[in-house]
């Protein structure tokens, strides 16, 4: 399992390091790489422009068919603008949206991630991170 993200302030990579998963960083200016094995998306709320890249990526060559759901970080202050790309990407492709988190997520949102994640089925988290 992959988590594959985009982080344009350093908060998405901050949570993926604690987070302690496999990943890959998107690059923003050219997102066409290719996966053999199930990931997640993990998005900051940042535009459309996002949303765009992202779906660049999942849409090249057979990523699409290991895309397993999204993650989204924002800011609660923007209201119905909290998490809004991953919110969008989940609707586009029809996969979960299984988790959100501010910023760069707390102690209790790794820990609450990582639950998540294993009762979603779908890996074993290193335990140790």
């Amino acid at each position: 399992m992959l988590l594959v993200f985009v982080s344009l302030t350093g908060n998405v990579r901050d949570f993926v390091g604690r987070v302690g998963m496999d990943s890959l960083e998107l690059d923003y200016s050219n997102p066409l790489t290719e996966v053999d094995e199930d990931y997640i998306v993990v998005t900051p709320s940042y535009d459309d422009d996002l949303t765009d890249v992202i779906s660049e990526f999942i849409e090249y060559k057979d990523n699409l068919k290991h895309l397993i759901g999204f993650v989204g970080s924002g800011n609660r202050n923007f209201d119905d603008e909290y998490c809004f790309n991953a919110r969008d990407l989940s609707n586009k492709y029809s996969k979960p949206l299984i988790f959100k988190f501010e910023f760069s997520g707390t102690e209790k949102d790794i820990t609450d991630f990582k639950k998540e994640v294993q009762e979603f089925g779908v890996t074993e988290i290193n335990k140790e991170s």
